[in-house]
């Protein structure tokens, strides 16, 4: 689906216009190679197995990256919110199959790019470059943090961690993915949520 000014978010508008002082022709080039993805809650935009062949901008929504082992339990790796950016950034750069799984847990708009095009709208304009550039380590360093917070963290700091990253988290996620996430079980987050609420 093509997209028009109308459908995205100012935030979206105010990156590239604001921070990165786009021209209004090269955000309209941009947007030009863009389309737009509605996602329905609980469905999948990424099936691991599947090349993640684009990268997405939540616009509106949230989703969740989670893997399957071999016992078939999942493992949440981590949310996304509006003004993320999702995709098996492995899978997207190697261009392999993917070992992740992107699910809607809202319905998602979803603003996306195929890397052909953005590999060549990179050397056009080259502060779209940098900019994915700096987000991409910003992900391995996210990536590296939430790997440590699962081998040093009790499941009680993490979720403080948690619900100060995202305050609202429970109002969009249900809660058994955030037991999964904290890799404990819905009953023994509830016993803490509740205990935490009388200190």
């Amino acid at each position: 689906m093509e997209i028009n000014r109308s459908d995205i978010s100012q935030t979206f508008i105010n990156l590239f216009i604001g921070e990165l002082k786009f021209t209004d022709e090269e955000f309209e080039l941009l947007l030009s190679h863009m389309n737009l993805e509605l996602i329905p809650r609980k469905s999948f935009y990424l099936k691991a197995g599947n090349i993640s062949k684009q990268k997405a901008y939540i616009n509106k929504g949230c989703t969740r990256t989670f893997t399957v082992d071999e016992k078939d339990r999942e493992h949440i790796m981590f949310f996304s919110f509006e003004d993320w950016w999702i995709a098996d950034f492995e899978s997207y750069y190697t261009q392999q199959p993917a070992r992740q799984y992107i699910q809607a847990m809202e319905d998602c708009e979803l603003l996306c790019i195929k890397k052909c095009d953005l590999d060549r709208l990179e050397e056009q304009i080259p502060k779209l470059r940098f900019f994915f550039n700096e987000k991409k380590q910003k992900m391995i360093f996210a990536t590296m943090n939430n790997l440590r917070e699962v081998k040093s963290l009790t499941p009680e700091e993490r979720y403080l961690n948690l619900i100060k990253k995202h305050p609202h988290i429970f109002q969009r996620i249900p809660q058994q993915y955030i037991a999964a996430y904290l890799d404990i079980e819905p009953p023994s987050l509830s016993r803490l949520r509740s205990r935490l609420s009388k200190k």
